[in-house]
């Protein structure tokens, strides 16, 4: 099928978006590392823009850039870091399900991903983010740690869980007051989501997606490979359903002043996730959209992807 030429249009408009922010102050040069794209530096519009949500008021934040990982997680990659990581002092990161090697890793918990980041960054030689202490000395990789923001080392090489403002910067891809990261409407033929709620802004067929509709040995496995549909305009897949993606955030109120680049909440064990997934509506794949979860959940819903800091 041919793209139709209003998306053609969509998409260059928010490519045009993001080289006029790549040239903003503080946004690296170098380009990023395979399968890694650069989310520029700059201010945006956190929040819902369309008065559908009165738990995500509009407020603007000043992110540095950094890079995300294009796609989820999958169970492929999870499995090469968790072999990796159970022989380098990592005793307890779990299987994970998934339902085929290039589809996301599923039930894993907030726990679990943020020590296999610190796998993924000591595998790869790069210095892990996340620590049992404040003074950033002891490397957690092992336990349920309730790790606050002063045990993160935010500008280590290794990778991390993005925070909420980055995830949605990124999810956005460089458009402004939409409620997708490719515009304002939603359809099976831009993502993998339960397109059996009421919105106005749904389109096309309903229920599950009828490509991905059928699970594996009676699991709510209805995921679809990473990378299935069509980038927004930072080249992303999937910023919109398939699973749920893990944030570092609690979840909290937005200030109603201008942050820059803020890590969330300081209490409640709850860590928020972005983006829908399979089994969600519409509502829940809007790009403000806000869900939290218990640290410990590790359910057929969930995934993540991660990020990192640019080289300079």
């Amino acid at each position: 099928m041919k793209t139709p030429l209003r998306l053609l249009a969509v998409f260059s408009l928010a490519v045009l978006a993001v080289r006029a922010e790549s040239r903003a102050a503080g946004t690296p040069k170098a380009p990023p590392p395979s399968g890694f794209a650069l989310i520029p530096a700059g201010k945006f519009m956190m929040g819902d823009a369309l008065n559908e949500d009165k738990g995500a008021p509009q407020h603007k934040v000043n992110v540095s850039a950094f890079l995300m990982q294009k796609n989820l997680v999958t169970k492929a990659q999870w499995d090469e870091v968790r072999v990796w990581a159970l022989k380098h002092g990592y005793p307890d990161l779990p299987e994970g399900k998934g339902k085929g090697a290039n589809h996301p890793v599923q039930t894993v918990s907030w726990f679990a991903v943020v020590k296999w980041c610190n796998a993924r960054s000591e595998k790869e030689g790069l210095a892990p983010c996340y620590h049992t202490d404040v003074a950033n000395t002891k490397v957690y990789r092992t336990g349920n740690k309730d790790l606050s923001n002063e045990m993160v080392k935010w500008n280590a090489t290794g990778f991390r869980l993005p925070t909420e403002a980055e995830w949605e910067k990124a999810a956005r891809g460089g458009l402004v007051g939409k409620r997708f990261p490719w515009g304002d409407t939603i359809s099976h033929r831009r993502a993998n989501f339960n397109n059996s709620g009421k919105e106005t802004y749904q389109t096309g067929s309903t229920d599950l997606h009828p490509d991905y509709e059928k699970g594996e040995n009676g699991d709510l496995t209805f995921t679809s490979p990473v990378g299935s549909f069509a980038p927004n305009g930072y080249g992303l897949y999937d910023m919109a359903g398939n699973v749920w993606e893990w944030c570092w955030d609690r979840k909290g109120k937005y200030p109603a002043a201008l942050e820059t680049d803020p890590h969330g909440a300081v209490s409640t064990s709850q860590r928020v996730c972005r983006g829908g997934c399979f089994f969600f509506t519409a509502l829940a794949c809007r790009v403000d959209s806000r869900y939290d979860s218990q640290q410990a959940s590790a359910d057929d819903f969930t995934g993540f992807r991660p990020v990192r800091a640019p080289a300079p």
